[in-house]
């Protein structure tokens, strides 16, 4: 099967160095480009891409923006973020990017993305938007790990930083406690105290705790987390006690 791609990026070299790294493969067509968020959507419109590169930084509306009127489509394509910026790896994610690669841009990760898109493209069906609603984006040592929501023990404020506490490792999310409490709402996870969020799939030990809370002990976590008296009967009546 032919691939249809766009490239939408308001710098013509990086356009031109873009398209040149794809034409090496023989079963993608690049059939336009573009340079704001606006042409880019007519020519998504136009001409029926499965595959769109589109950098985040463009003037007006930017590629996250536009990503997310992408998402809206009934045929919608898959998504490369190209950007020269590392920062934007979890709000790539949060709106259903199939990949995201850096500039400069270097053969293989481009390539990569493109083949990526193909076998995504050959299954017939749409895995990002699954992602995005069963796993969760987050950083460690400055790298990005993409957590599925079973993997997680519990959330936790340390400051003023929100961190997960997963198979043992422990990582820092962008989101707030309230934010990862909706976005768990499908979840088994309960807002035990103000300043943690358990998955009470993973509890394996309850105690009493001190003035009628208790102490839990989770699977994936070492340190005892508290439930404090304020949610003690909803905490009894979400786990059958």
């Amino acid at each position: 099967m032919t691939v249809r791609a766009v490239i939408i990026d308001d710098e013509q070299p990086a356009r031109q160095e873009l398209s040149f790294l794809l034409r090496q493969l023989e079963w993608l067509e690049v059939v336009g480009e573009a340079e704001t968020a606006d042409e880019g959507l007519a020519a998504i419109l136009a001409l029926c891409p499965q595959l769109v590169f589109l950098d985040i930084k463009l003037p007006g509306a930017n590629g996250l923006e536009l990503a997310k009127e992408i998402a809206q489509l009934p045929d919608k394509p898959y998504v490369v973020f190209t950007t020269a910026y590392d920062s934007y790896a979890i709000a790539a994610f949060e709106v259903n990017a199939l990949d995201y690669i850096l500039k400069p841009y270097h053969e293989s990760r481009v390539l990569k993305a493109a083949h990526k898109a193909r076998v995504a493209l050959d299954k017939g069906k749409v895995q990002a938007p699954r992602s995005a609603k069963d796993r969760l984006a987050v950083r460690r040592e400055e790298k990005v790990y993409i957590l599925p929501f079973e993997d997680i023990s519990l959330a936790f404020a340390d400051g003023r930083d929100i961190m997960i506490g997963a198979k043992q490792a422990v990582y820092k999310s962008d989101l707030s406690l309230q934010e990862l409490e909706e976005k768990f709402t499908t979840h088994n996870f309960f807002r035990c105290h103000r300043g943690y969020l358990v998955n009470l799939d993973k509890i394996k030990e309850v105690s009493p705790w001190f003035s009628g809370g208790y102490v839990l002990k989770l699977d994936g976590f070492l340190a005892e987390v508290p439930v404090s008296r304020k949610q003690v009967k909803e905490f009894k009546l979400r786990v059958g006690m």
